[in-house]
């Protein structure tokens, strides 16, 4: 059985997404998406509504301090309305990791066999280290995803597929991640000769980003092996060169002023901030004069009210997101500052995600 046989042994879903093992899994996820779409998605506004009034006849305060924070989720959560939402939220995700987890490992074996036989061809390359030491923060099991990023060796096609799911028809045919890596910044000469995607995970932004500059050099790094071997498999598919390796973004194997553009996309919500400190000042050191460093991840509490932090505790607690309520205190473009980028003026409110563009001193 040859390598596409392989992952898409029932074809593809969704224009990239490697189809489940069977057409019951299939069915079963197609409602689960809709009823994310429906319960969650399209109901988000009005529950924000619901929550916010409730919070303004108890007399609570509006501001996102911690304090506040505390006394909106003791207060929200004690109404059924919205224990129902969330109670409703965390078991759709709960469902959705379970039936692609029992569906893929139906053919663990010959999947992880193609994997395999992918690392021995091109265009691209794949390097991981089976002696890598994984940090304790890594191994939490983000998303409730089933052994998280580094546990389980088919983490790259659960990923991959729970994005699908969870994006609601957005991540379809790469469309989420053909948007975000549009809006990565070009260096200040409009030069780009090598890329960085930081966290790479999957690959799809990386790819992403190779499709829009086809004759940079791009590398797509993450903490997982088994996360760079499917990414380097799914870019096989595509017919792209890019390079992906197992490496820590707080230390980074490449040389000083190597890089024109990096990239950090939802990473940095998934480290601790004293990591992403760490992942700064290697991001300053390996771009070049002049090079554009985009930081995409949520908003700072800074540009919220005390309802937004209210969601965002509850979807850390829900969605095994630990380090997000850390990083969205942290308002990290001061620290990107701090660390020496020259910061470009931002917009907390534009898209669901917030882009920080900063980039390195020519002097």
């Amino acid at each position: 059985m040859g390598i596409s046989e392989a992952i898409y042994k029932r074809g593809k879903t969704a224009g990239v997404f490697p189809s489940l093992s069977t057409r019951r899994d299939e069915a079963y996820m197609d409602f689960i998406e809709s009823a994310r779409n429906l319960l969650l998605h399209a109901q988000q506004e009005p529950i924000g509504e619901y929550s916010k009034l409730l919070l303004k006849n108890a007399g609570k305060s509006m501001e996102p301090d911690p304090k506040s924070t505390a006394e909106a989720i003791e207060l929200l959560m004690k109404d059924n309305v919205l224990k129902t939402y969330y109670r409703i939220k965390r078991t759709l995700q709960e469902s959705f990791w379970e039936c692609t987890y029992s569906s893929l490992h139906m053919r663990k074996n010959d999947l992880l066999r193609a994997l395999d036989d992918a690392e021995k061809i091109g265009p691209g390359s794949v390097a991981y280290d089976l002696d890598f030491s994984i940090p304790e923060y890594a191994t939490a099991e983000i998303h409730i995803q089933p052994g998280g990023n580094v546990n389980d060796p088919l983490s790259g096609l659960l990923y991959d597929y729970g994005s699908k799911v969870f994006m609601g028809g957005a991540a379809d045919n790469d469309m989420f991640a053909d948007m975000q890596a549009s809006a990565v910044a070009t260096p200040q000469n409009n030069k780009v000769h090598r890329i960085l995607d930081l966290g790479c995970s999957a690959g799809v932004t990386t790819s992403a980003l190779k499709r829009i500059y086809p004759d940079a050099e791009v590398w797509g790094i993450d903490i997982s092996a088994h996360m760079v071997r499917y990414a380097h498999a799914r870019a096989l598919g595509q017919n792209l060169d890019i390079n992906f390796k197992q490496m820590l973004a707080e230390e980074l194997d490449f040389e000083n002023n190597h890089f024109d553009i990096v990239v950090a996309n939802l990473l940095f919500h998934e480290v601790p901030v004293s990591i992403s400190r760490k992942i700064l000042s290697e991001t300053l050191r390996v771009l070049r004069p002049g090079g554009s460093f985009t930081l995409i991840d949520f908003s700072g509490d800074k540009s919220r009210d005390v309802y937004t932090m209210f969601f965002g505790a509850m979807d850390a607690a829900d969605n095994g997101e630990p380090f997000l309520p850390g990083f969205v205190r942290s308002n990290v473009e001061e620290i990107m500052e701090a660390r020496g980028f020259e910061m470009h003026p931002y917009d907390p409110d534009k898209f669901i995600l917030a882009e920080r563009i900063g980039f390195k001193p020519n002097h």
